[in-house]
């Protein structure tokens, strides 16, 4: 009996056709394990074959985990997640301190989509959030990060999140602490420290520099 390894970002037709080669050529069985389900292959079967029941046990396993107490736990939480994630996104464009309005309308007509509107939301959010703060005599150092956290009500990337750094380094009243912050908080060495130097900001989703324009 021969063995095949499904090579990386592989789909499971491929693997299909492959052990079915590999089993016509070599007048064996030849197995497979794809996903964590084994997969057997003998001279003459048709991949298709093998395809379609991989694809039935792989259903019968998400209804089995569907039916368990941790899927319904589960899809409860996500559902959860996405009725904040439209209550959020109905709220709009929250309020705070803009020292740079034309930036900032740019930025907010630039980004329509879903995508970039999402980033909008979250950085005016998260300002809005550190002004209650700082009015009460915080710091941006003290409060970023937790605001930062509750600010995620739609499920923002790292990307995302450095994005809306960028934005409010920019804009916002309190831009520039922010950014000095968000650059040491996020380093791994001193790359943080050179971005506050050149006026730069760190994206934690790829860690470059980029200068301010």
């Amino acid at each position: 009996m021969k063995t095949y390894e499904p090579g990386l970002g592989e789909d499971i037709s491929t693997t299909a056709k492959t052990i079915v080669s590999m089993a016509n050529e070599s007048g064996e069985e030849v197995t497979a394990k794809f996903n964590d389900a084994e997969l057997f292959a003998h001279p003459g079967d048709d991949p298709s074959m093998i395809a379609d029941k991989f694809r039935a046990e792989l259903a019968r396993r998400q209804e089995e985990y569907e039916a368990s107490p941790e899927g319904k736990e589960s899809r409860k939480r996500q559902e959860e997640a996405q009725r904040q994630a439209n209550k959020a996104a109905a709220e709009g464009i929250k309020p705070f301190e803009i020292i740079d309005h034309p930036g900032w309308d740019k930025t907010v007509t630039k980004n329509t989509d879903g995508y970039g509107s999402c980033v909008v939301r979250y950085a005016a959010r998260w300002a809005w959030l550190m002004e209650q703060r700082i009015a009460e005599g915080s710091t941006v150092a003290d409060i970023a990060k937790q605001t930062g956290h509750d600010a995620d009500r739609e499920g923002i990337t790292g990307f995302m999140y450095g994005c809306a750094v960028g934005i409010l380094a920019q804009v916002w009243k309190h831009g520039e602490a922010l950014r000095c912050w968000h650059n040491i908080d996020t380093q791994c060495g001193n790359e943080g420290e050179k971005a506050n130097e050149s006026g730069g900001v760190l994206n934690p989703a790829i860690l470059n520099i980029s200068p301010k324009e």
